[in-house]
């Protein structure tokens, strides 16, 4: 999959130079007429397939954002509210992909283009772990206000947008946000159910204050989140989506390097949607770049970061730069993710000799008494299916960590998990249900120690036992 994936990426880079690098002609002497260009059509639906590729992967987190504020505005709260979750997530959680099941959510969607909205933060001295991750509309992480950095202690923080001016009181703690539309996600971490009410307790301390919207309404929003799957797959709508997102939160000026190539496709950052240059041949070659775009980013996920015992992990997830195939594919799989210095994530689909993991085996992922992750909060490894949902299974156990209440380690300090369909006997307390089909697992690290920011720490594989 990884070869024919960067020969894929490899094919479509060198068409890009082919087609954007100016060539010098040959000399034509008066008495000769110019070469007629052939297969003109074809040439610009080649050129707007290529194009069309590199726009998609450059707009997917763009899209996927949009989508999920509307459906966040639709059912959840309005704009500078916060949503409070009461109930750690279960496989009916759709929220956004790859839920962790140690934490309560609570998640706010900021419109800064009027003025700056200010996050209370509550004082805790229970040291319970906390974050309150800020991303921009591109899905890089701003900011964390988290129990780290605030030391316990109650605070507000003012975050302002890119553009605007004006006076703050000089005991205030300013955060500038580089897009006017910023996705808070606040994470509490429950200690088990016994714990979700103190918890709750908690995360509704988290307050927001916006006076430029006092009394603020659920607004109209012109993308639902019914249509999310159609937009994925009609360039109109898609492009419409990504060029209007763009002119409300313009890309960082490093991005038109780029952008700038878009312009025969009739994308034109700061303007929107050229539908003048979408000629019989443009369309045709765009609906070929949406049929193939989708699967470049799903399966681009082994390009990034490095794969150990099975185990993917990438330590430059957050914030991307100009890695903008590594930013969709982490938006498709894991949107919202955090920076590694706040939690680091490891995915693995399959066990110790490479095979899917699926159901219908048994497997045991051990930890030796050294091995265990090494956190200042605490880690925990979750199970997916295909979709990156949470999976159902009978015991409503989705998660095996450091917070499990009851579980068994070994005598030498060793931990064992028992990952398969049916309970482990004697060991039901450390058994994480599969289902019948495919899955994956995630190992979530919060407040991780240096040893493991420094990629030093090799998470053991998953291993297969042998059929009862």
């Amino acid at each position: 999959m990884i070869t024919k994936n960067r020969g894929m990426l490899l094919g479509i880079l060198l068409t890009i130079i082919f087609l954007t690098t100016s060539v010098m002609p040959a000399p034509i002497h008066a008495s000769e007429e110019p070469a007629q260009p052939q297969n003109k059509p074809l040439s610009r639906e080649q050129l707007a397939y290529v194009l069309g590729v590199q726009a998609y992967i450059y707009g997917y987190p763009l899209v996927v954002m949009q989508a999920t504020k509307a459906g966040s505005l639709q059912l959840a709260a309005p704009i500078n509210q916060f949503y409070y979750t009461e109930n750690l997530a279960t496989p009916d959680f759709r929220g956004v992909v790859s839920p962790n099941t140690d934490t309560l959510y609570f998640a706010a969607w900021l419109n800064l283009s009027k003025a700056p909205v200010t996050l209370h933060v509550p004082s805790d001295p229970t040291n319970r772990y906390y974050t309150v991750q800020m991303l921009d509309l591109y899905t890089n992480t701003l900011q964390n206000v988290s129990v780290r950095s605030t030391q316990q202690q109650k605070n507000d923080y003012v975050i302002v947008g890119p553009t605007w001016k004006g006076s703050l009181p000089a005991t205030a703690s300013t955060i500038k946000a580089p897009t006017n539309t910023v996705w808070l996600i606040g994470r509490v971490g429950v200690n088990g159910p016994d714990d979700l009410a103190d918890a709750i307790r908690l995360e509704k301390q988290f307050t927001l204050e916006s006076p430029s919207e006092a009394a603020p309404q659920k607004p109209q929003v012109s993308l639902s989140p019914t249509l999310y799957q159609d937009i994925l797959q009609s360039p109109l709508a898609f492009f419409t989506v990504m060029t209007e997102a763009m002119k409300k939160n313009p890309p960082p000026q490093a991005d038109s390097v780029l952008l700038n190539q878009f312009a025969p496709i009739g994308i034109v950052p700061g303007k929107g949607l050229d539908l003048k240059k979408w000629d019989a041949p443009t369309i045709a070659g765009l609906k070929r770049a949406m049929k193939d775009a989708p699967s470049i980013i799903a399966d681009s996920g082994p390009l990034f970061g490095e794969t150990i015992n099975g185990w993917a992990r990438d330590l430059s997830i957050g914030t991307y730069g100009d890695r903008f195939l590594q930013r969709a594919y982490i938006a498709y799989s894991l949107l919202g993710a955090n920076v590694p210095s706040e939690e680091i994530y490891a995915r693995t689909f399959v066990d110790e000799s490479n095979a899917q993991l699926n159901g219908a085996n048994r497997y045991v992922l051990h930890f030796d008494a050294k091995q265990l992750p090494k956190v200042d909060a605490f880690w925990s490894v979750t199970l997916y299916g295909d979709d990156f949902f949470l999976v159902p299974n009978s015991i409503g156990r989705y998660s095996l960590g450091s917070l499990t209440k009851g579980l068994r380690y070994n005598d030498d300090g060793s931990l064992d998990f028992y990952i398969q369909q049916t309970p482990p006997k004697g060991n039901e307390s450390n058994w994480l249900p599969a289902p019948k089909g495919t899955f994956n697992l995630m190992l979530r690290m919060f407040e991780p120690k240096p040893d493991m920011l420094e990629g030093r720490y090799q998470i053991p594989p998953v291993r297969k036992l042998d059929s009862e």
